[in-house]
């Protein structure tokens, strides 16, 4: 009997939201939250194996329960089908890779999956899953995942950023991410914190609103969005800092056809209100103002984390 623990941090999307798909510089940043995969193999006296998965929240509640018979990774049981193919899928997807991940006889084996933060807070349970699910089957390199395409409809910052495990800067060119490492540390920090809009956002269903939209991005407005990216990381205010993100919510606004999370919730609030990734739900970053907190609660949003509690 033996076991292998994997973990990967979890990411937030500071610029660069739906243009990022057509080569704006992005910066995305690591999150001290993250999923862990723990796995235990046990040796069987038959000559069958299965494959026992079970995932908890954060406060050790099961939310999904499978059995797959092993090497074809049959679905035997499951407490939700839908996650159970879903899950089915990926792993085929890294049998395919990795010919010899999960062809092992006579053995069952017990794998368990744990999420730092509430499922529904949108900091990567896919993304984190599909880096751990990638390390246990021996692939370390973010470029062999992006070839076949196992990030699925997205620009595949999200794995690229836990693969880093520091901020870094995305951008496609031709369809080929160029990644930068970076650190990503404002002197202002501690003014700015993340607040959940108590609602997840599913990223498929805003890509493909942002595609059906039919919008002519223009060279000009992807400069732009990259120009606003490499700004910031120059910024020595959080007077520059929000004004070059108020630039940025304007510009999504414009194309999106819809008014930024600030005009639509918080109209009245002083500070900054961002939109991190698609919009509509997860965390926005917001800057300090006095009474923050109890603006905040005041309007049924109660969680808020700073900017050292939340980002690596």
């Amino acid at each position: 009997m033996y076991y292998n623990y994997f973990f990967s941090h979890g990411k937030l999307l500071l610029t660069g939201e739906y243009i990022i798909l057509y080569g704006a510089s992005s910066i995305a940043l690591p999150t001290k939250q993250g999923q862990s995969l723990t796995v235990l193999y046990k040796r069987n006296i038959d000559y069958k194996s299965y494959l026992y998965w079970s995932s908890v929240t954060h406060h050790n509640k099961y939310w999904f329960q499978g059995i797959f018979s092993i090497p074809n990774i049959g679905i035997c049981y499951s407490n939700h089908r839908q996650i159970a193919i879903h899950l089915r899928n990926y792993i085929l997807q890294f049998k395919s890779i990795q010919k010899h991940f999960l062809q092992q006889p006579c053995v069952t084996i017990y794998v368990k999956t744990k999420l730092d933060f509430p499922i529904n807070w949108g900091l990567g349970s896919s993304s984190t899953l599909i880096k751990n699910i990638a390390e246990w089957a021996s692939i370390n390199d973010f470029w062999i995942l992006l070839k076949h395409k196992i990030q699925g409809i997205g620009s595949g910052y999200d794995i690229a950023c836990s693969f880093y495990q520091q901020a870094i800067i995305f951008k496609l060119q031709h369809n080929i991410p160029i990644i930068t490492p970076i650190k990503f540390n404002p002197s202002f920090k501690k003014q700015l914190f993340f607040l959940y809009l108590n609602k997840k956002q599913n990223t498929v269903t805003g890509i493909k609103f942002f595609i059906n939209k039919k919008k002519r991005i223009s060279k000009l407005i992807i400069d732009h969005i990259s120009y606003i990216t490499n700004k910031i990381l120059f910024c020595k205010t959080l007077k520059e800092f929000e004004k070059l993100l108020f630039q940025h919510e304007k510009i999504i606004s414009d194309i999106l056809e819809i008014p930024t999370v600030k005009e639509k919730f918080f109209p009245d609030y002083l500070g900054l209100v961002k939109s991190l990734g698609t919009w509509g739900g997860d965390f926005v970053l917001i800057s300090f103002r006095s009474g923050m907190k109890k603006y905040f609660y005041k309007k049924g949003f109660n969680t808020i984390i700073s900017f050292e509690k939340m980002i690596l």
